[in-house]
């Protein structure tokens, strides 16, 4: 008799992915360290706000190993967003209607950052190796100037939070890497020819070519 036989009574279920935690270090009796802590980790944050959340997820590759994980993750709801102050420019809303200044999406992204790290115990000046910034609140914006105003305000509220400059663009020398990192990478061994490859920037409801990520959208103006 076939499997198929049975399954008819059998409802479907779920499959459940976990992320496994970072792996820790015992440091005496019923002392456990993080081992991102100890050994050389590459961290990464992600900062993202769109309609719904506004949201920080530090990630955490072993150098040794090669493995990720999910060290942490903050998420908040992006209509918490405190209103524009008086004298404020409103250059956009969310698809719920809630109202962006450029002042209020630097705050919450300065807040949600601090508070990601502040729950994992690192030093976003010295723990913080990278720093990738994006948004999907595009929706109710009708022009690039918009969408510029949101990068930037992406941008200025992960300065005021402490992270240097030169960790919100991708090294393009070994020299140029942090010391922990140097050890373990080839960008040594790679050419550089001056080709860059590029992506075709979305057109939005007004048939002008906008980029909400950051990152493609530097992309987007190289090639």
């Amino acid at each position: 008799m076939c499997a198929s036989f049975f399954s008819r009574w059998v409802k479907p279920r779920p499959h459940i992915v976990e992320s496994p935690p970072p792996p820790s270090i015992a440091h005496g009796a019923g002392m456990q360290i993080p081992e991102y802590k100890n050994k050389p980790y590459f961290i990464v944050a992600s900062v993202e706000m769109g309609n719904t959340t506004t949201k920080c997820i530090l990630t955490g590759v072993s150098l040794e190993t090669g493995k990720s994980y999910v060290i942490n993750k903050t998420v908040s709801m992006s209509r918490d967003i405190r209103p524009p102050k008086p004298g404020e420019e409103i250059f956009g809303e969310t698809l719920d209607g809630t109202k962006l200044s450029r002042k209020a999406v630097t705050e919450l992204v300065r807040d949600t950052l601090v508070q990601c790290h502040k729950e994992a115990h690192l030093d976003i000046q010295t723990d913080l190796d990278f720093v990738v910034r994006s948004t999907g609140v595009v929706a109710e914006m009708e022009s690039p100037d918009q969408i510029g105003d949101f990068v930037i305000a992406l941008a200025n509220g992960c300065l005021i939070a402490g992270v240097p400059p030169r960790k919100m663009t991708p090294p393009m020398t070994k020299a140029n890497q942090s010391q922990k990192l140097q050890p373990f990478s080839f960008a040594d061994k790679v050419v550089f020819i001056g080709a860059v490859a590029g992506v075709i920037p979305p057109v939005g409801s007004t048939g002008v070519e906008m980029v909400a990520n950051e990152m493609e959208g530097e992309l987007a103006m190289a090639g």
